[in-house]
């Protein structure tokens, strides 16, 4: 049989590309008997909304909010009611969907602040950026084109509002990032907004956050498609204060309230862009191989508009809180003939925490064995089985206000049970979570044991912070 040396030289070179791969088990490209074979891990696109409340749905029961775009989004997919976030403010929430990491073991106890807040608030000026694993570049090794577009929050941004000197987004494993609260590019137009210090001062920019996030998310899908998978963090602004939607876009809601006018016109115009981007990755014919996932960071906010207006359905507390309605925010998953249509998954216990897991796995790439995560692989939810939970969730707050509604300054649920306490005051309260989600009755009186076994997880678990 002759042997062809150049077939031989392009085999060696598929086997090294292979190999180069972090060990995935599908590549990019490869070659047998002639044919190209295409991945067909799935594209990821991370939708994470800033203070958009459990309530400022119209799936998830609000009769006011137009958001036709993200229910239709929900009617394609699988909305679930039991998904937490790691705080009741920003930084803390995105950076353990960074890391896979409680915040308070990287030392986010707030969000990130001028260097001085930071530091009476015993916080590093931004996310570490010296950690083996990061979500972005975990899926960049296993050979996915990373981008971040829109708020980042995890440092930077220049004084007053953050270090100048952090790093920017592309350190932690992106190959594109646009970003606002952040270093590095802004965005397209940047002579108007030549850093991110005081975007949300021009009216002009706070009207169209949203429209230019997305813009240059379908743009980053349309230059990538077919190339290799992608993944995409889309971090909107909205509809975090201030909120100055125009005269365009509060006419829906005339009528209304002041407050109500100006939060549902903004949270509109979110919807229209995202939208857009889910009508764009459709007629790429990417449907099917494309994950997608709203979320929020936290409950609405206390303040602003979205005092009269955000809604938490009813669930207790706001942003900032530890209660429900502080850390259990919308949480939708789309991903066409893989996930169910239209099903509402009211028992499967999900955090930010698993996040990086569980992309890891849909990119099948193990993560190093000496990282120890704190989420779990929920890959479960997208093959429509419910998840068990096996591991607890922490919360800690270090700046309680006792009286109101972020009084506590930890929480631990473990199953069915919540327990939110703060030592100080000695006060505990204790709520199975499946029969009260609104934790309205605390039976920590009558379930003395019970809560001595949760705080004694919590205090464990806060032996292992940094002092």
């Amino acid at each position: 049989m002759r042997i062809n040396p150049l077939k031989n030289i392009v085999l060696g070179v598929v086997v090294m590309t292979m190999l180069s791969c972090n060990n995935t088990k599908k590549e990019i490209v490869a070659e047998k008997e002639g044919t190209i074979i295409e991945d067909s891990r799935p594209n990821i696109i991370f939708i994470f909304a800033d203070d958009w409340g459990y309530g400022d749905l119209g799936v998830y029961g609000n009769t006011e909010v137009v958001t036709p775009n993200i229910d239709k989004m929900a009617a394609e997919g699988t909305r679930f009611t039991q998904f937490h976030v790691t705080s009741g403010v920003c930084s803390p929430s995105r950076s353990s969907v960074i890391t896979g990491h409680f915040p308070a073991r990287h030392r986010v106890h707030a969000h990130f602040a001028g260097n001085e807040v930071n530091a009476r608030r015993n916080m590093p000026n931004y996310l570490n950026d010296s950690l083996p694993v990061y979500l972005p570049q975990t899926l960049q090794k296993a050979g996915y084109k990373t981008a971040h577009f829109g708020k980042w929050h995890l440092g930077g941004g220049g004084q007053p509002h953050g270090d100048p000197s952090a790093p920017e987004p592309k350190t932690y494993g992106y190959d594109e990032a646009r970003v606002w609260n952040g270093n590095g590019p802004t965005w397209k137009g940047d002579q108007k907004w030549p850093t991110t210090r005081f975007m949300d001062t021009d009216t002009l920019w706070v009207q169209s956050s949203s429209r230019i996030a997305v813009d240059e998310t379908i743009d980053f899908i349309k230059d990538n498609k077919g190339k290799q998978p992608m993944f995409v963090n889309l971090w909107l602004k909205d509809p975090h204060t201030p909120l100055w939607p125009s005269e365009e876009q509060r006419k829906d809601f005339k009528g209304l309230s002041p407050s109500k006018e100006t939060y549902y016109a903004v949270l509109k115009d979110a919807d229209f862009h995202i939208g857009r981007l889910l009508e764009s990755i459709s007629e790429m014919g990417l449907d099917d191989n494309t994950l997608i996932i709203f979320s929020s960071d936290n409950g609405p906010a206390g303040w602003g508009p979205s005092k009269e207006a955000g809604s938490t359905a009813g669930l207790r507390g706001r942003k900032v809180d530890i209660l429900q309605g502080g850390v259990v925010v919308p949480f939708i998953v789309k991903w066409k003939n893989h996930v169910e249509e239209n099903k509402v998954d009211s028992t499967s216990v999900l955090s930010t925490v698993d996040l990086l897991p569980t992309f890891a796995s849909l990119a099948e790439t193990a993560l190093p064995k000496d990282y120890s995560i704190d989420g779990e692989n929920i890959t479960s939810i997208l093959e429509n089985k419910s998840f068990e939970r096996t591991k607890p969730l922490f919360w800690e707050w270090r700046f309680p206000k006792v009286k109101t509604d972020h009084w506590a300054e930890g929480a631990v649920r473990n199953g069915d049970w919540k327990l939110l306490f703060n030592d100080a005051i000695n006060k505990e309260e204790l709520y199975n979570i499946s029969k009260d989600p609104f934790e309205k009755t605390n039976v920590a009186e009558n379930n003395e044991q019970l809560v001595s076994e949760l705080k004694s997880l919590w205090m464990d678990w806060k032996k292992e912070l940094p002092q």
